[in-house]
């Protein structure tokens, strides 16, 4: 019997979300909430009886998470809370945060947790952790090969500040209005294992979304990988950028403004997922 193939970062999702079950909480891995998938959605019953919705995020880098990945996964975590879709998030790292990374989390409201900090709340309840690592590993096949699952976009772009809106405002909220999920490669500088991410979140992927502005290096590479695991491509780049020559002939969406691309990448979405 063949193997499941595990995507990348899911072995840390996997024992993490095991130890929340262990611990009593109700989890849910691989969550789509407004057209963004959740790594986990975490639900707690306090004292009181109130449930507390927790948005987890695991990051499995090699380096100390920097302050990047705080501020972007606050700008989405703001969003969903305002919306009332959560109460809190908190990103699980295993190899810990940066200084100016647990500053920006306290500065947003954004819990910070280690690896090594769980693992410690159930260090006499080994053997149920591993008990739910089982289970967890049983649902994660099972949705692999859900045909009712939402079709997936995987979004390339400058990671940085500016791209943001681009990102949230342009392209996820056109993502939930046609019920698709959208993910985004994050971290580069911090994550030695990026490219594997990258590669396996554009091979699973039904379109991929890439924004040549700014002339990335990155993101070209990964708009060649794209097109060489034969996945759709849709190029966006902003007016006034520079567009390079062997990308000129591909039918571009040049936005001017978030209103413009998000008209635009909608129409363009529907025609290439037959939506």
């Amino acid at each position: 019997m063949q193997m499941m193939a595990f995507r990348p970062g899911w072995e840390l999702e996997r024992i993490v979300g095991a130890i929340f079950r262990t611990l009593g909480a109700d989890v849910q891995h691989d969550v789509v909430i407004a057209g963004s998938q959740i790594d986990l959605l975490v639900r707690e019953l306090t004292p009181s009886g109130s449930v507390v919705r927790i948005a987890v995020e695991c990051k499995d880098y090699r380096r100390a998470v920097g302050v990047e990945i705080v501020n972007s996964f606050a700008a989405l975590a703001i969003l969903l809370k305002q919306r009332q879709l959560i109460d809190q998030a908190m990103l699980v790292a295993r190899a810990g945060f940066t200084h100016h990374a647990r500053s920006a989390a306290e500065t947003h409201g954004i819990t910070l947790l280690e690896l090594a900090d769980l693992l410690q709340r159930v260090s006499s309840k080994r053997q149920l952790v591993a008990n739910e690592e089982s289970v967890l590993d049983q649902e994660y096949e099972a949705a692999a090969h859900d045909p009712t699952r939402p079709k997936k976009l995987f979004v390339v772009m400058p990671f940085a500040p500016e791209f943001e809106d681009v990102y949230i405002l342009g392209i996820r909220e056109v993502a939930e209005r046609l019920s698709l999920t959208v993910e985004r490669a994050d971290d580069i500088e911090h994550n030695e294992n990026i490219l594997e991410t990258i590669q396996a979140g554009i091979r699973g992927a039904d379109a991929i979304i890439a924004d040549s502005s700014t002339a990335n290096p990155n993101v070209f590479y990964e708009i060649g990988y794209a097109h060489g695991v034969d996945r759709h491509t849709i190029l966006i780049c902003r007016k006034g950028d520079h567009i390079p020559f062997d990308i000129q002939a591909k039918n571009l969406i040049l936005y001017s403004s978030i209103v413009d691309l998000r008209e635009r990448l909608g129409r363009r979405l529907r025609e290439t997922l037959n939506l």
